[in-house]
């Protein structure tokens, strides 16, 4: 018998399982009033409601849906909510310029755009069918309401959301990401870092950036708290490890050095000590600074190398049983490629059949 994969199974995973956790944290201080905290069983809820809204949009199944966003829980809720209900989420990088959107925009063939608050004034004016400012009014749409969706065949075929490239040589490419590979991705990423339901997510990572490197569902399936940050900064990073008992965050190398920059000057025990791992990708980073993380951090380091048209985990690279009496400027020179094929990643062919192949981010 085969069983569909949909990123539906790691919310319905969450809210039977754990349905009176608190699942989302939401940004504090942010131009939107903020949502609080939302349990699972709510967030399971925000789902149905946001498929009634889509409903009464008449948007078809497989529409898009845009969204122009720093990380929040309105957006982390779009997610599931859009395409849990079998239309297309397109997050859309909130660095690009109005041209670089609105061109985004018509070739996804987006029909319903959320911006950020405070995006508002710089793309004004786009042509969409339906577009909202988030805040009050786009809640009074999508949340909220009665009723049951109109049901969604499960296809994992099926694309569960595009995500754009940069365009570093020409004009961005949306990739369409299918339910399945979102799955995959998702389950071979928390198998290898070692996700449970005891660990505390904090959103370190643009939400828009791949979905999150897919981390966004792993976490969700395990009824982790998702703790948001709106902007990087590595003095909150910290507080938030403190308050919340963050054990988890994913970012590039510039998150590493805010954090190791913040700590230089906090007052007392560095919070999470022993307890948080920091998955970082998109650049090479220095070994000085992978072996500040174990040193000044007590953080364990784990990199990982990927593409957004491979949903996108390639390889990863953690510290294995075999380093640890290695010194830490070793394990860190060990640590500063991008690793070993993860499950699913065929190896490169090799004459040494015990050899295992060494991606390096050069």
């Amino acid at each position: 018998m085969k069983v569909p994969m949909t990123i539906n199974d790691f919310l319905d995973r969450g809210v039977a399982v754990y349905p009176d956790r608190v699942a989302i944290v939401d940004e504090p201080d942010q131009p939107a009033p903020s949502l609080g905290e939302i349990t699972y069983a709510q967030l399971g809820d925000i789902r149905r409601q946001m498929g009634v809204a889509m409903d009464e949009l008449g948007l078809e199944m497989g529409a898009r849906v845009a969204m122009v966003s720093h990380n929040s829980a309105r957006l982390l809720t779009s997610f599931f909510g859009v395409s849990g209900n079998g239309r297309v989420f397109v997050p859309i990088n909130f660095r690009l310029s109005k041209p670089e959107i609105e061109y985004i925009i018509e070739h996804s063939g987006a029909e319903a755009l959320l911006i950020d608050p405070e995006l508002e004034a710089d793309l004004a004016g786009i042509d969409v069918k339906h577009t909202w400012i988030m805040g009050p009014e786009s809640d009074g749409f999508w949340y909220g309401r009665e009723g049951t969706p109109q049901p969604w065949e499960p296809d994992e075929d099926a694309t569960a959301s595009i995500n754009y490239t940069s365009g570093t040589t020409a004009r961005p490419k949306g990739v369409e990401q299918t339910h399945r590979a979102r799955w995959t991705n998702a389950a071979i990423f928390g198998w290898m870092a070692g996700v449970s339901d005891r660990d505390v997510y904090l959103h370190t990572l643009p939400m828009f950036h791949c979905d999150g490197w897919g981390m966004l569902y792993t976490v969700t399936a395990m009824g982790v708290k998702h703790v948001v940050l709106r902007k990087v900064d590595g003095a909150e990073i910290l507080r938030r490890v403190d308050e919340h008992g963050v054990t988890l965050m994913c970012g590039a190398p510039a998150v590493v050095s805010a954090v190791l920059d913040a700590a230089a000057d906090w007052d007392g025990e560095i919070p999470g000590r022993g307890t948080v791992r920091i998955v970082v990708a998109g650049a090479p980073p220095p070994t000085a600074i992978i072996e500040r993380v174990e040193t000044e951090l007590g953080w364990e380091f784990i990199q990982i190398y990927g593409l957004t048209e491979t949903a996108p985990l390639i390889t990863m690279n953690r510290c294995r049983q075999e380093w640890d009496e290695l010194s830490s400027l070793e394990r860190a020179q060990k640590l500063s490629r991008a690793g070993a094929p993860v499950s699913g990643s065929k190896p490169r062919s090799t004459p040494r059949a015990r050899s295992w192949p060494v991606a390096t981010t050069s």
